[in-house]
């Protein structure tokens, strides 16, 4: 075991932590924006590159998978976003006129087929990430990060 260890320039800033698996907020750290971001648009493209449709057009099963697990994604994303944004507001570091408007969306059918719901939830969730590229705009330009969770080595 070391008996010093170099800190992490994390580690310096103004931290906070929101959402219920713990993601950080840095201000004025070597980062910034979500870095959730860039790990749903490598989902996606990912998801798609191996997208082939049934005969009939309509996606495979994997796919739909895929598409299911995007929503989560995007739904984590947007929790933890708004989350920071409200503490953000609440510590100073942002007025709350400047908070993007989240997308306004109606409810969906409760009588959709499942096929029918998952592109539904899906469409949707494309459009709720736009909320979460806004957010990220305005961290980028005030110099703050919304991180990953601090993972400890297990033993």
């Amino acid at each position: 075991m070391p008996l010093f260890r170099r800190r992490r320039e994390e580690d310096d800033v103004p931290t906070f932590m929101v959402g219920v698996d713990g993601h950080r907020v840095a201000i004025g750290g070597s980062q910034s924006g979500c870095v959730m971001l860039p790990e749903i648009d490598a989902y996606v493209e990912l998801s798609t590159k191996r997208a082939r449709s049934t005969r009939d057009g309509r996606d495979t099963v994997g796919v739909l998978n895929a598409k299911m697990d995007y929503v989560d994604m995007v739904d984590a994303a947007v929790a933890v976003v708004t989350l920071a944004m409200e503490e953000l507001v609440e510590q100073g570091y942002v007025s709350a006129d400047e908070i993007p408007d989240k997308v306004s969306l109606e409810r969906l059918d409760r009588e959709f087929p499942t096929y029918e719901y998952i592109q539904a939830i899906y469409t949707r969730a494309q459009l709720r990430l736009e909320y979460v590229r806004k957010v990220d705009a305005l961290l980028r330009e005030r110099g703050i990060a919304v991180l990953e969770p601090v993972r400890t080595p297990e033993a």
